[in-house]
């Protein structure tokens, strides 16, 4: 739970950041600064999911059963490119509202990472088993 804190706050301090720009910069520079907080935050996001998907994936009993004749070099891969798809999956099952909400209730973040990881790594899973 810390460590997703600690990922999800440059999150909230991006976001607080595109809320408080006060749209006086030259031409094109807010623009600039909204993609470079969204970035950041999306950077943000994919951490967390990607450290939830790593407990998750840990704590499944199918997952154990099907590792256990992996040598750790293999087990380690084959999560790597699960938690990779899910990182890369899972942000698109996050509305914009969400991410709002995520940046500053810590119960509501916890809640968002965990449904949005839940709703792709199944897909992933069967993926890296193809």
């Amino acid at each position: 739970m810390k460590k997703i804190f600690a990922v999800l706050l440059p999150l909230a301090l991006s976001l607080t950041a595109c809320a408080t720009m006060d749209g006086t910069g030259a031409a094109g520079t807010n623009g600039t600064q909204a993609t470079t907080a969204q970035q950041l935050g999306g950077a943000a996001l994919k951490i967390a999911i990607n450290a939830k998907c790593t407990t998750e994936l840990n704590n499944l009993p199918a997952w154990q059963t099907a590792t256990k004749l992996m040598t750790a070099d293999q087990k380690q891969e084959v999560q790597s490119n699960i938690c990779g798809c899910v990182s890369d999956k899972a942000p698109e099952n996050i509305s914009a509202v969400d991410l709002a909400t995520a940046a500053l209730d810590p119960q509501a973040r916890t809640t968002i990472v965990t449904n949005a990881v839940t709703k792709t790594i199944n897909q992933c899973v069967t993926q890296a088993i193809q």
